[in-house]
């Protein structure tokens, strides 16, 4: 993590500042898949253990095996397929690793479309939602323009939201790509001095606010 802050350090002038975030967007988004694919697992295997819907589970199941063997492109097309035919519940879940596969597919521009498809879904819990608009934010940092990543964002940026820290750091992210830098400062220094913010979030924005001489 060093060599980043070194190299934002460095390249804080505006023209450089979306060339930084690009060079280290992989990351940002194996972050992502990693949350997604974790969220999908989890609920799926509580649905599968407490014995309901088991056609949608085999459903997942086998769509998830296409993972594993190395076939994004065909798990995506499953995903979709089970987004369609499947209650709201599974419809959720599935529409999230869709994304998912499509960010392992290397299909970025799909991939985002269809997080900002979840989360602009009102009939999706929001907690699903809310997730599924951080990822679509994120993942056209440096194609899509400032104001409106900004503007995409804000409904994550209320008191009290699940993903406020992580959307507080994508703030500043964006920031950085239009080379506002005191604006991300002042997104890092919202995320290092709230108590409740997870320790290595609350460090990474430390760590990135003195680099940016915050």
């Amino acid at each position: 993590m060093a060599d980043i802050f070194r190299e934002v350090d460095e390249e804080l002038q505006q023209e450089r500042a979306a060339t930084l975030w690009k060079k280290y967007g992989g990351w940002v988004i194996a972050l992502c898949v990693g949350i997604v694919l974790a969220v999908a697992g989890n609920v799926f295997w509580r649905e599968y253990q407490a014995g309901q819907r088991a056609e949608q589970a085999a459903a997942y199941a086998d769509a998830a095996a296409l993972l594993g063997e190395n076939k994004p492109r065909e798990a995506a097309e499953a995903f979709a397929a089970l987004a369609d035919a499947g209650d709201a519940g599974y419809a959720a879940i599935a529409r999230l690793s869709q994304a998912a596969a499509l960010v392992d597919a290397d299909d970025i521009p799909a991939a985002a479309e269809t997080y900002m498809a979840i989360a602009n879904d009102a009939s999706v819990p929001a907690p699903y939602g809310d997730l599924a608009r951080l990822h679509g934010v994120r993942l056209r940092i440096g194609s899509a323009d400032a104001p409106t990543l900004h503007s995409d964002l804000a409904p994550l940026l209320t008191p009290g939201n699940a993903w406020e820290p992580l959307a507080r750091e994508t703030e500043a992210a964006i920031s950085i790509q239009e080379g506002n830098i005191d604006a991300a400062r002042e997104s890092l220094k919202l995320i290092a001095d709230n108590p409740e913010t997870p320790g290595q979030l609350r460090q990474r924005a430390s760590e990135l606010l003195q680099a940016l001489g915050g």
